[in-house]
């Protein structure tokens, strides 16, 4: 067998590349027997242990390089760099000008737990057991969920890899092999106008995951440079989605905000679907809102006492003025959850961007909103392959989700946005895509964890969660549900509402009362909730990280998906499953308190069967 280290051939780099990393970082290369088999072994190494190991150059045949000293080689047309990132990291490159090329680089997933990855409907956590289909661009879209979707694999040796915004990404894991995932580049659709093919990616290798998360937030993820407003921190949200679909007017949304106030709640309502004219013409509907003016005067000014009232911004519009998204057709037809003729605002088209943003703006005004719920944002409203003229041609397509979140951002940190795309520096809430009325792994309670902390290690730590009880799109919510869910919720950033407690009373559960508890534990936590984001801002630590932050060598810690942290001192534990009075907690190092009963553990411990009824939400406090 032909073993060829970095520092003595150049297949990977040369002795250049080596010197100028630090002393415990490394990786080999092997070549197989078979010199017409393609690829090559790449493992890499940290403080002389293996971290990371990987299958490159799967559609080359790597006998056939010819390298130089220059840190590159040439094999046929495909030329292949790999250059020093910082201290302890490789930026390998693959680049081909012919644009039929395939390139294809698979990393081995066995051995370890991984983190990061996309927003999914089933979200599985941790990040190994995952299935990608790489026939499927890697692409921001609404299909499967795929709001937030980072080019970011983190492992829990302390490796990552992040792939490069320009390469034409596809991703396949445990699909076409089991254990693998496979990064792959092609000039397919949607990534059009490309004059090259590159597979262009960073290793990083540190001596655990909390470092190496750190490091990648503060080099290539991004941190947020500000938080939400306190106000929609502090006290709730309340949407008229779930509750009343798009039966709403003026009499239902002062409805709805007095029997919030008459049942003891504050907070800011939110007035959702169908309030315009038409989707994206951004002017009420005169047939359900002829005195808009006085409802919003009556939720700021009167005696609901609510804070502010956010109008549901979406992306289509009737407008004709060669602002909307084309595909290599011309043709501008996109469309939208309600139909298949629609058109998506070019968002990367300054003057359209602007247009959009003159008619939100005329909104603060007349009525007098305070804020927004801005929709949508993923690339393929428009039907791809689109076109955009005004980027970068390999920015294509997440180009538009980009110049939409940066549109929003004019708006302040009174809104809300539901896609992102290397956003992470904006201080308003990126909410979970909407989540339904079940409680399992398919979009239910379970996933409102599993998504929270995906978000969070995707660097997008300002998380909204979707709204309590999920959306009734399957079924509606029992008494049950809602109550679990609202303790679930009681710890992360943010509580949304649309479900009324009082209309789910029953002999069993007085469900006002137990909402209540939990919303005034939520308002009791939020200075530790906003620490935890001004931590995010200085410092890129995740607002709600998953338990293995506070011990990053924890084997068991590492595994669990169904706590999560305020911080890096309060560990949540929330009950998720039906009919359920107790669960397993795991507690990692540390001397922890118990939040409902003052007892103290040492861990790491496995408390069995703590008791959880419908009112409590187990929770602990590191001292």
């Amino acid at each position: 067998m032909k073993v060829i280290f970095l520092g003595i051939t150049a297949l990977l780099g040369s002795i250049k590349v080596n010197a100028h990393l630090a002393d415990e970082v490394g990786f080999d290369v092997t070549l197989p027997d078979d010199e017409n088999e393609l690829g090559a072994k790449v493992t890499f190494l940290f403080n002389q242990g293996e971290v990371l190991s990987a299958n490159v150059g799967a559609t080359l045949n790597l006998h056939e390089a010819d390298c130089e000293e220059e840190y590159n080689c040439q094999i046929g047309n495909v030329t292949l760099t790999t250059t020093a990132f910082g201290d302890n990291g490789y930026t390998i490159t693959w680049e081909s000008l012919d644009v039929t090329q395939t390139f294809k680089d698979c990393f081995n997933l066995t051995g370890a737990n991984w983190f990061g990855g996309p927003q999914r409907y089933t979200q599985t956590w941790p990040l190994e057991a995952q299935i990608l289909d790489g026939s499927s661009p890697y692409v921001i879209k609404k299909s499967d969920n795929f709001a937030v979707a980072e080019r970011y694999w983190l492992n829990s040796k302390g490796a990552y890899i992040f792939i490069d915004d320009k390469v034409p990404l596809f991703v396949d894991q445990n699909n076409e092999e089991q254990g693998l995932v496979c990064f792959i580049a092609k000039a397919e659709n949607p990534y059009i106008n490309r004059t090259r093919v590159l597979l262009q990616y960073t290793v990083v290798l540190n001596e655990n995951p909390k470092v190496a998360h750190l490091h990648a937030v503060n080099n290539v993820l991004g941190k947020p440079k500000g938080h939400p407003n306190e106000g929609m921190i502090r006290e709730p949200i309340w949407t008229t989605w779930a509750k009343f679909k798009r039966d709403i007017n003026d009499e239902i949304v002062l409805g709805f905000a007095n029997d919030i106030v008459n049942n003891g709640f504050t907070g800011q309502v939110e007035i959702d679907e169908d309030w315009e004219v038409c989707f994206g013409a951004h002017v009420f509907k005169e047939d359900k809102f002829a005195n808009i003016n006085e409802t919003v005067s009556g939720l700021l000014c009167g005696s609901t006492h609510l804070l502010t009232t956010t109008v549901r911004i979406t992306l289509r519009t009737d407008l004709k003025k060669g602002y909307f998204v084309k595909n290599v057709n011309g043709n501008t037809t996109a469309i939208w959850w309600e139909s298949e003729d629609a058109h998506q605002i070019d968002f990367t088209n300054p003057e359209a961007a602007e247009w959009f943003s003159t008619r939100i703006r005329a909104l603060l005004t007349n009525p007098g909103v305070d804020g927004f719920k801005f929709d949508a944002g993923e690339t393929d409203y428009a039907i791809p392959p689109s076109v955009y003229e005004n980027v970068d041609q390999e920015e294509i397509p997440n180009c538009l989700t980009k110049s939409y979140i940066e549109t929003c951002a004019e708006f302040g940190d009174l809104i809300e946005v539901r896609s992102a795309w290397r956003t992470q520096e904006y201080p308003f809430f990126v909410r979970m895509i909407d989540k339904d009325s079940v409680w399992g792994e398919d979009d239910g309670l379970y996933t409102l964890i599993t998504t929270l902390l995906q978000m969070n290690m995707n660097g997008y730590t300002m998380v909204l969660p979707d709204m309590i009880g999920g959306n009734g799109y399957r079924q509606q919510p029992n008494v049950e549900l809602l109550l679990r869910w609202t303790a679930a919720n009681a710890l992360m950033p943010a509580m949304q509402f649309s479900y009324l407690p009082w209309d789910f009373e029953s002999d069993e559960y007085n469900a006002t009362e137990i909402v209540r508890k939990f919303v005034k534990l939520h308002e009791d936590y939020a200075d530790e909730i906003i620490k935890a984001m001004e931590n995010s801002i200085e410092n890129g630590t995740p607002v709600n990280p998953p338990i293995w932050w506070v011990d990053p060598t924890d084997q068991t810690a590492l595994r669990i998906g169904d706590e999560f942290l305020l911080g890096e001192n309060i560990l949540v534990a929330p009950v998720y499953i039906e009919n359920s009075t107790e669960r397993t907690v795991y507690l990692p190092a540390g001397t922890w308190t118990d939040g409902n009963n003052g007892v103290t553990y040492n861990g790491p411990i496995t408390i069995l069967d703590y008791p959880a009824p419908i009112d409590v939400l187990p929770y602990f406090i590191k001292q």
